[in-house]
């Protein structure tokens, strides 16, 4: 190990917080109590509002500062003061996209709660600089000085960049678009099978002979896919102790640190406990004594794509026949180690900002500047409106289901899906956010910016969102699949991901009255495939040519349709399901189009859980050739040779040595994992895991980059309203920042083994697991 890691694990340990003791914070009214569990989990006593959020933002930066630095400068597009020309085109892109100027719109629209919070955080967070022992680790490396703004704006802006990865769509209108040219209408709305049926003379005349959407589509800023949650609560009729059990898991790109901070707040006015944005004040997802929600990600249709029409020098857009000016954004970007910034000019018509780059991967996305020809302007609902810190306070304030719905009225963007249960029985559920009301046209395509007839006019009412209260069968679940009926009134969205993982919570929950924390327990972890079960008979009508295709077929036919980890018959039909996609699509729509459908762009929703059975069951010559059932079994038979070649190359000749999670892993790295003699200190775990996109237990992967799980269950809380104590909890690493920390990557193993931790909430639990207590005094 060379001198310079070693110095910097020393400059790591020295980094570490107080978690006993006494330390005087200004702003401070009056003295808090800090007593950190076991696990690292600060339970935070304070004596009124401004103490309590002054305090948790004091604590969550002695834990998490570089995390909250690096998405200040994230969301404002300031990563190059921080990597230099390195992350200037992120920035770039960022800009252009307006992160940062929705974030001070978002800002204004603060009531005088949320002003008072944020103010408050802000201050915590700040007076952690002048108290810390030494700068996290990660400023030595970089040679950096910690910066955290003063403003709201700029804190707001990184609510705007959470809302804007849960918000993404518009990229799949241009995709659409080139499918339907390319194979035709009818074979578009086969690959988008949960696409309404849209007349192609909706598209008809908009583009006036420019760029084909192929063009467009390379260019197009990618937003992560595979996103998503389950969420499922029954009622005290389903329960061994007569109260309601409320389950929670949101689904996120794997990060190191956590996404999510782990925090209890008490004080006269508010008490929750759960976790946290390490930005933001208050508990987002959590429980009080009374009551406890749980969220996942409606995935509305929130964004629209324009097609503008400009003048010859591209100063006005065509509006209804009048020229409008266009809005012209001055940005000066400071990058590290120049004297000057650059300076860049974005455009901005009545829709939104014109758009001139694209992000692609998940995992590490990649910005590819310049690449949009075209003029297309993105209106999108979170580039004014977003969440009110207030909401949180509100949500642990209410006294009953209407009061939920009431504090929760004004969770603009990102729109979630909320489950509530309480300590009196009641269960129910309420769709958040603001989906706007089309002139024209469902948003799956994009429009003439031109004329006013694909306007948006204002939102659909909160009162007429879907929601419900103690429903008949005793329970309410909800996994990013459709919400309401096809008699819904209003438009939502088209994009709601499929219902696989809904039924099977469902089916979960009736297979047993009588429900328990074991049992939600068990139902979090679980990773059988509805659509494995419904695809799988379709493969084994393939008649085997050679003894490796029938050893493998005879392991699928035995095959239960559990991905675990040690699966060989998992590892087989997912290699295999990759190689027919290939198979199938890429001769039809080409390397470029097959990468955005199906290999980089998480479109395996669509083509693997929802296509590929329809196909398979009906094979045609427009997808395997003239010969029908012959040409589709030559091609499957094909595409299984390439599998097994595949498995052999990876993990050896013994079949039954191959295992699914030798393929699937969770890989927990910080950034600077990158760097070759840091690995080791910066990546808090490699663990296999079970499932994929629509399975339970969630592990989303990008097929064209390979196996491993990029979206995880982020958060798993399993809450008792019978007894809030026994309420258990689990995020994916551990509360701490510092890789010298004991609570760095202590979770890792509990999460990757689906175990929990408790989740002490009366003082005298409290009080049973702590194990350090620091006094936060005024100065």
């Amino acid at each position: 190990m060379s001198d310079w890691v070693d110095q910097l694990k020393e400059a790591a340990r020295a980094a570490l917080p107080p978690v006993e003791g006494e330390i005087a914070l200004p702003g401070l009214r009056e003295p808090v109590e800090v007593i950190r569990d076991t696990w690292g989990v600060p339970h935070i006593y304070a004596a009124n509002l401004e103490d309590l959020f002054l305090a948790q933002g004091f604590v969550v930066a002695s834990e998490r500062l570089f995390q909250i630095d690096l998405a200040l400068r994230m969301a404002n597009g300031r990563l190059a003061t921080m990597f230099a020309d390195l992350m200037l085109p992120m920035d770039r892109f960022i800009r252009t996209v307006g992160w940062n100027r929705s974030g001070a719109k978002v800002a204004a629209t603060y009531d005088e709660l949320s002003q008072r919070m944020m103010s408050a955080f802000r201050a915590g967070a700040r007076a952690w600089l002048e108290q810390m022992p030494a700068p996290p680790v990660e400023y030595q490396f970089l040679g950096l000085e910690p910066s955290l703004p003063e403003d709201d704006a700029s804190w707001a802006a990184c609510a705007v960049f959470m809302a804007w990865g849960l918000s993404g769509n518009w990229d799949n209108e241009l995709l659409r678009v080139e499918i339907a040219e390319r194979l035709g209408w009818e074979t578009m709305l086969q690959l988008f099978p949960d696409l309404a049926t849209v007349p192609p003379e909706v598209f008809a005349g908009s583009r006036d002979g420019r760029l084909s959407a192929l063009e467009l589509l390379r260019h197009a800023p990618a937003q992560p896919r595979g996103q998503g949650s389950n969420n499922w609560v029954v009622d005290g009729s389903r329960t061994a102790t007569g109260k309601p059990l409320l389950a929670n898991d949101p689904h996120l790109t794997v990060a190191m640190p956590s996404v999510w901070f782990e925090v209890h707040l008490s004080c006269p006015e508010y008490e929750a406990s759960g976790v946290a944005l390490p930005f933001s004040p208050g508990v987002v997802i959590g429980h009080t004594a009374h009551h406890a929600w749980g969220f996942t990600n409606v995935t509305g249709d929130v964004q629209d794509l324009y097609l503008e029409r400009l003048n010859e020098n591209g100063t006005h857009a065509l509006n209804d026949g009048a020229w409008e000016p266009l809005a012209v954004h001055h940005e000066q970007i400071e990058v590290r180690g120049t004297g000057e910034p650059v300076a860049l000019d974005v455009r901005e018509t009545r829709h939104g900002p014109i758009l001139d780059s694209y992000l692609l991967g998940l995992a590490n996305p990649q910005v590819i500047e310049g690449a949009i020809k075209e003029t297309y302007a993105l209106r999108w609902v979170g580039s004014d409106r977003a969440i009110q810190p207030s909401s949180l306070v509100r949500m642990a304030q209410a006294a009953s289901f209407d009061a939920f719905r009431e504090a929760v009225r004004h969770w603009d963007c990102p729109g979630q899906n909320m489950i509530y249960a309480d300590d009196g029985g009641n269960i129910g559920y309420q769709c958040t956010g603001l989906y706007p009301v089309r002139r024209k046209g469902d948003g799956t395509l994009p429009v003439p910016g031109w004329t006013s007839e694909h306007d948006w006019d204002g939102w659909v009412p909160f009162e007429e969102l879907p929601w419900s209260v103690n429903p008949a069968s005793g329970y309410l679940a909800t996994a990013n699949n459709r919400i309401h009926g096809d008699n819904y009134p209003h438009l939502i969205g088209h994009d709601f991901l499929p219902p696989f993982r809904a039924r099977r919570i469902v089916q979960m929950l009736t297979a047993e009255r009588t429900h328990s924390q074991e049992t939600f327990a068990r139902m979090q972890m679980d990773t059988r495939s509805i659509p494995a079960a419904e695809i799988l008979p379709l493969l084994l009508e393939v008649e085997p040519t050679s003894d490796e295709q029938k050893e493998a077929l005879a392991q699928l036919e035995e095959w239960d349709c559990d991905l675990t980890p040690d699966s060989a018959a998992a590892a087989i039909y997912q290699v295999w399901s990759k190689h027919i996609a290939r198979a199938t699509l890429l001769p039809k729509i080409g390397e470029e189009l097959f990468d955005h459908y199906y290999g980089r762009r998480e479109w395996t929703n669509a083509f693997q859980f929802q296509v590929l059975p329809n196909i398979l069951a009906s094979p045609t010559a427009k997808w395997f050739g003239s010969n029908g059932r012959a040409a589709r079994d030559d091609v499957l038979r094909r595409a299984l040779n390439a599998a097994l070649d595949e498995l052999t190359q990876r993990l050896g000749d013994d079949t039954a040595a191959w295992r699914w999670g030798a393929l699937h892993t969770v890989t927990f790295a910080h950034p600077l994992a990158m760097v070759p003699d840091l690995a080791d200190m910066f990546t808090g775990g490699v663990v296999e895991t079970g499932g994929d996109e629509q399975t339970v237990m969630q592990g989303a992967f990008e097929p064209g980059e390979g196996y491993g799980a990029g979206v995880v269950p982020s958060w798993r809380q399993i809450v008792d309203l019978a007894d809030v104590d026994a309420s258990v909890g689990v995020h994916t690493t551990g509360q701490s920042g510092n890789p010298a920390s004991p609570h760095w990557n202590d979770l890792v193993h509990l999460w990757s083994a689906g175990r929990y931790h408790p989740l002490p909430f009366t003082r005298a639990a409290v009080e049973a697991a702590a194990a350090g207590t620091l006094t936060l005094s005024p100065r």
